[in-house]
């Protein structure tokens, strides 16, 4: 079937001798119009997609020059007549070896030029292939023909499909063993009565072989084991070209290599085993980050009866610097300060410096290593704190989701609170109270979601616990565990709309809960619990003080509903829960026991590092002396 394309190109002119054919001195324009063929479309993408061809016609002279004068018509035709000859080249090139490119030039009776262009595709040839492995049986030369035939007879003649045709040729023998295939005769011959070309393709496999001994070059410091554990073969395996290309993808992946070489070491081949060499090169890269973000909950008590003035919210000031090196993903020191800003009638503010080194482990292939030391101090709704602390953590993957970890944690506290905490009718505590801590945390993590700051589909189930020795306290040690699940359940295939839910449970292992110190008790309410409750506030609040008891259990639940706007912005509406458990006292009356529920509503931005979130939240049951009415929040990441 005959297929036309006919591009107008209208040249506007000054200084016309009538209807001469000689023009003198004249600038034209080119407006180019395209005619689709569907038919041709389908066959002929890269020529005939419209966005393509007006790219690669404008690429013409025709068009490159059309702001500089054309004194003749003689000189237009040089012009077209390298064009036409791109065009023939450019089809040939394409499998139209039959193809027919006609142009014409008239002169208009209005002083205008046009230029007809006239292309007659004819039809794509088919190809016919031929192939022959010179070094081979004929039972290996029919195998592999059989194989490259079938996965080639739907290919056409252009020049694009045939160097296809050899490198998928060449790349099947290099996987297959075959280290050093090459192409030694490729022709094409045209039979143009019947449109059809013929690929008469030689190839010379060289020698069969194996994986042998895998030699590793390497700068000081970078553990042998942490490359092979990135390599994708075993000695003894059939050789394959993939497994060598996934391999340096692998090693350059971790950052920290400037250059990555394996070469194949054919001049020791030892009968069927070739042996590799691997080379690497350290890529010494540095990296400075400084930010600072506020983040936290803050009361709105419109009535002005509230006697919880604490939020959790501050000014976090950051620095981090970051080395990739040959630790895995590389090593990150980081700065962390922060602080709180209190009304003036405050004489104790909230603080905090903290230093933390990462390292990954270059012995276990995605774990990593991370010293931490810090001094804190904190006023909350129920005690004032000052902490110093040192601790290291290692967090190492069983499989590619489940990841444990193990530490070592030592504190130093100094403890303050409500009078009636240190006073006779608590003859557990004196004021002030130091003690010192030594624990052991464990975790386990079991983690499906997609994202760790923006889950829309998936699960996290996270168990954690932690031993504690006690010394200057009532108590010798303390036992403690968590236990926490959240689901992510998008509710369309784009997942703008997701319905996320979270349970925990935590416990302290004590059988009195006078004797455990207040900082270590367990309370509700804040920004990651029930956000209707400021800070420790979802808790039941001792009769005649202003503070709560804390409890040895607690059980907290959220549900959210989220949705995306646009890819910027979304909103959400959450129902919160929470009741803790085992706070009666021996000496404190506290408030009749119950759950505490909250709902609200918030807004989302999302970046790059994670969402934006903005919360309004709203106690249910508030108890008008401690409770605001709403509760405002702001941080980084969804709240689970």
């Amino acid at each position: 079937m005959l297929r036309f394309l006919s591009l107008g190109f209208i040249l506007f002119f000054s200084d016309v001798f009538g209807n001469s054919l000689e023009l003198r001195d004249f600038f034209y324009t080119v407006n180019l119009s395209v005619k689709k063929d569907s038919s041709i479309f389908d066959e002929v993408a890269e020529l005939i997609s419209e966005s393509k061809i007006r790219s690669e016609i404008k690429k013409l002279a025709i068009f490159s020059q059309q702001d500089k004068t054309v004194n003749s018509m003689t000189a237009l035709n040089d012009r077209l007549n390298k064009d036409i000859v791109t065009i023939n080249k450019n089809l040939h090139l394409l499998g139209y070896y039959n193809a027919r490119v006609n142009h014409d030039i008239k002169i208009g009776e209005d002083d205008y030029v046009q230029v007809f262009i006239k292309v007659d595709t004819q039809n794509k040839f088919s190809l016919n292939v031929s192939i022959k492995f010179v070094d081979q049986n004929e039972d290996f030369n029919k195998y592999y023909t059989e194989i490259l035939k079938n996965k080639f007879k739907s290919f056409k003649a252009s020049m694009s499909e045939i160097r296809t045709i050899i490198d998928e040729a060449l790349l099947l023998l290099k996987n297959n063993g075959f280290y050093s295939p090459e192409a030694k005769k490729k022709k094409v011959f045209i039979d143009y009565d019947n449109e059809v070309a013929l690929l008469d393709l030689e190839i010379i496999c060289g020698k069969n072989v194996s994986f042998g001994e895998t030699q590793i070059i390497a700068f000081k410091g970078i553990n042998e084991q942490f490359i092979r554990n990135r390599l994708k073969w075993n000695q003894g395996e059939i050789f394959s070209i993939d497994k060598i290309n996934s391999s340096i993808d692998d090693l350059k992946n971790t950052q920290i290599f400037s250059k990555v070489e394996i070469d194949l070491i054919d001049s020791k081949l030892n009968g069927e085993t070739l042996p590799i060499q691997v080379k690497v090169k350290e890529d010494k890269k540095h990296m400075l980050d400084i930010s600072l973000m506020y983040q936290g909950g803050r009361n709105m008590n419109f009535e002005k009866k509230s006697q919880a003035t604490k939020g959790v919210k501050s000014i976090i000031a950051k620095a981090s610097w970051t080395r990739l090196n040959a630790f895995g993903n590389g090593e990150k020191l980081i700065f962390n300060a922060e602080g709180t800003p209190m009304r003036s009638s405050e004489k104790r503010v909230d603080y905090a410096f903290e230093v933390i080194l990462v390292q990954p482990d270059v012995v276990m292939k995605d774990a990593t290593m991370e010293y931490g030391a810090s001094h804190r101090q904190e006023l909350t709704n129920v005690f004032f704190k000052k902490n110093e602390s040192i601790n290291f953590r290692y967090v190492f993957p069983l499989t590619d989701n489940l990841f444990a970890g193990i530490g070592f944690l030592l504190e130093d506290n100094y403890i303050d609170s409500d009078q009636i905490f240190f006073s006779n009718k608590n003859p557990e505590w004196n004021l002030p109270h130091y003690y010192k801590a030594q624990s052991i945390p464990i975790s386990l993590v079991w983690d499906r979601t997609d994202s760790l700051l923006n889950p829309t589909s998936g699960f996290r189930l996270e168990g954690k616990g932690t031993w504690m020795r006690l010394t200057g306290a009532k108590i010798n040690s303390l036992k403690s565990y968590s236990l926490a699940f959240s689901y992510n359940q998008p509710l369309d295939n784009l997942k703008k709309n997701v319905l996320a839910f979270r349970v925990c449970e935590k416990g302290i292992f004590s059988s009195d809960i006078d004797r455990i110190p207040i900082d270590k008790r367990l309370y509700g309410g804040g920004i990651n619990s029930v956000r209707g409750y400021a800070n420790q506030m979802a808790t039941e609040k001792v009769r005649g003080a202003k503070v709560t008891m804390g409890g040895k259990a607690l059980t907290e639940f959220n549900v959210e509903y989220r949705r995306k706007v646009n890819s910027d912005w979304g909103i959400i509406a959450f129902f919160d829960g929470a009741k803790v458990h085992n706070n009666k006292s021996k000496y404190f009356e506290i408030e009749k026991k119950r759950w505490f529920f909250s709902v609200g509503a918030g807004m989302r931005y999302y970046t790059s590092i994670g969402p934006i979130r903005v919360d309004f939240a709203f106690p249910l049951r508030r108890r008008k002396e401690v409770d605001s009415k709403i509760q405002f929040i702001m941080g980084l990441g969804q709240s689970f």
